[in-house]
């Protein structure tokens, strides 16, 4: 087969000047495919510089962000360090307040607040170990917290109890002024002359002095009784009772609820008395104690008010 041949002829714009370029088919092929590479390597390049250009751009972006991210976790890291410190002052003030409210101190191995985990557990990021550091803390401060905010619930509880404990203590003088002139425990009677169990103890005063209720309570009995005369029993809860004898008037009913240091009657000489006193019986769970033990000048000076306050 022949070999075809091109002629390129070129004219100027006048006419006046030709120029013939004869090509074969072979280096017209070679032309074309010389202009596709020449195209393709352009476009090659070109996409190579433009990535090129936004990836720096992105990369300096991201360096930044991290830069960013970083100086905020050191910040954190900060922040807990100060939370942590707070923490061990609070640790120190809960221990501080058990002690007040007679309860144990917290296990140190409580305190640790330690949680079971899988294996091999991931980081939530690999690239950041500070991010999983710090949300182990986060995690392990709000656990500490969830203790506190019990333990400091159990003390509040048992502070209150305290609190209602010393309410319903007998701790005050049932009148003001006089003297115990009998005491708890053996002694003679006075009618009989034989030696008798006391069962709580006699305070002379003058006929219409104000007796008063020693302790919260709810008044159980209100009237005669037998050789008490005019006689008053108030249960305090907590296993307390508190009586009252030889009244010369019941300032107060059965059933009513009185406070500590409530008028409830005065003193006379009702019922097996030889001159007006008031006879004034402790009980605790039932049985007479002495109320000697019971006499506080001041409740505050009472054991549990100091824990209360």
């Amino acid at each position: 087969m022949p070999h075809r041949k091109f002629k390129l002829i070129f004219l100027s714009h006048d006419l006046t000047k030709k120029v013939e370029l004869t090509l074969t088919r072979a280096k017209v092929r070679a032309a074309l495919f010389g202009l596709a590479f020449c195209f393709l390597l352009t476009n090659v390049v070109a996409g190579l510089l433009t990535s090129h250009v936004l990836n720096s751009k992105e990369n300096i972006t991201l360096q930044e962000d991290n830069r960013k991210l970083r100086e905020s976790l050191s910040m954190l890291e900060n922040r807990f360090d100060d939370v942590n410190k707070r923490m061990a002052g609070i640790t120190q003030t809960d221990a501080l307040l058990r002690l007040t409210a007679g309860l144990p101190l917290l296990d140190k191995d409580v305190q640790e607040v330690g949680i079971g985990g899988g294996l091999g557990d991931p980081a939530l990021d690999p690239d950041y170990p500070e991010l999983t550091q710090n949300f182990w803390t986060l995690d392990k401060i709000e656990r500490e917290i969830n203790l506190q905010m019990a333990s400091f619930e159990e003390i509040r509880l048992k502070l209150s109890s305290n609190a209602e404990l010393v309410s319903h203590t007998p701790s005050l003088r049932p009148l003001e002024g006089g003297y115990v002139s009998s005491g708890f425990g053996p002694r003679r009677d006075p009618f009989t002359r034989r030696v008798v169990t006391h069962p709580g103890v006699d305070i002379p005063q003058e006929r219409g002095t104000a007796v008063m209720a020693t302790a919260e309570g709810q008044v159980i009995y209100a009237g005669r009784y037998h050789g008490y005369g005019n006689f008053v029993v108030i249960d305090h809860g907590f296993g307390y009772q508190t009586a009252y004898g030889h009244l010369n008037k019941i300032e107060c009913q059965s059933g009513q609820y009185v406070s500590k240091g409530h008028r409830i009657g005065q003193v006379g000489s009702t019922g097996r008395s030889t001159s007006p006193h008031l006879h004034y019986e402790v009980r605790v769970n039932g049985q007479p104690v002495d109320p000697m033990d019971y006499f506080f000048d001041d409740v505050a000076a009472f054991p549990v008010a100091s824990a209360e306050q």
